[in-house]
């Protein structure tokens, strides 16, 4: 029963439903669709032609283009077997401009698949050749933030932490220690600010492995053996001590990790 003085209010069009609707009725031109190419397609020497196909035919020039026939020419998803289909439907001229047109489209996205696939390969290739420690931290890392998201998936690793080009991972072969642990300080904040469910503490510990260099395992993390944090801390330790020639800020920083890893 509706109460008394209430009324239902009428419903409203949102501005998204009113601007996808002017999306939907807006019309294109052929020309329009060679301007929005990429300029690296517009350079091969097959996109040439289908300017002067453009140019020397009214047809094409008087064709109009709605939204959804703009996209299925754009991204070249007309199969040669549809042509004759996607004719009728949208009434356009049975011209050889519309199967050039996504052939060469076609070779293009290829080439950029192809592209892209060699880059991560190399990108690949080029962090398998880091030190151990730093590859195995970071590929802990992409899946500790599996562990925390809720869709399984790690947005601020791709983001932040694995290098997408083949600048970052370049610079990334230069890296110090120093700057690996800035790195990694900075990525663990992230994802405390992004995960609720993340703890501070997890990120201090973590950093605290890193240095020993002894990974923590399963997920939520788990410290690793305190007789196995006091073997790497006394090989370590050995190694950066001040009076055997090592880096006193170094030193302290083991102490550090030790000391918060056995407090765990």
């Amino acid at each position: 029963m509706r109460r008394y003085g209430s009324r239902r209010r009428p419903r409203r069009h949102s501005g998204r439903r009113r601007r996808s609707a002017a999306r939907s009725s807006r019309t294109y031109t052929l020309a329009d669709l060679l301007q929005r190419q990429p300029k690296t397609l517009q350079k091969r020497a097959e996109y040439a032609l289908l300017t002067v196909y453009l140019r020397n035919t009214p047809e094409l020039q008087r064709a109009r283009l709605g939204s959804r026939c703009y996209s299925l020419l754009h991204n070249a998803r007309i199969e040669a077997q549809n042509l004759s289909h996607f004719y009728r439907t949208y009434r356009l001229p049975q011209h050889p401009f519309f199967p050039h047109f996504l052939r060469v489209k076609r070779e293009y996205q290829a080439d950029r698949v192809r592209i892209r696939e060699e880059r991560r390969r190399y990108i690949l290739d080029q962090m398998r050749e880091l030190p151990g420690p730093v590859v195995g931290f970071v590929r802990y890392l992409g899946y500790l933030e599996d562990y925390y998201n809720a869709r399984g998936s790690h947005p601020l690793w791709d983001q932040h932490l694995f290098p997408a080009t083949k600048k970052r991972v370049h610079e990334y072969r230069q890296y110090s220690r120093a700057q690996w642990m800035v790195l990694f300080r900075t990525h663990l904040r992230r994802l405390e600010q992004r995960y609720r469910s993340f703890p501070g503490t997890v990120a201090e510990r973590l950093v605290a492995c890193f240095v020993l260099g002894c990974l923590p395992t399963g997920f939520p993390p788990q410290p690793p053996a305190s007789a196995l944090v006091k073997r790497r801390y006394r090989e370590l330790s050995l190694r950066h001590h001040p009076d055997q020639g090592g880096d006193a800020a170094t030193f302290r920083e083991l102490k550090r990790a030790c000391d918060v890893l056995l407090r765990c």
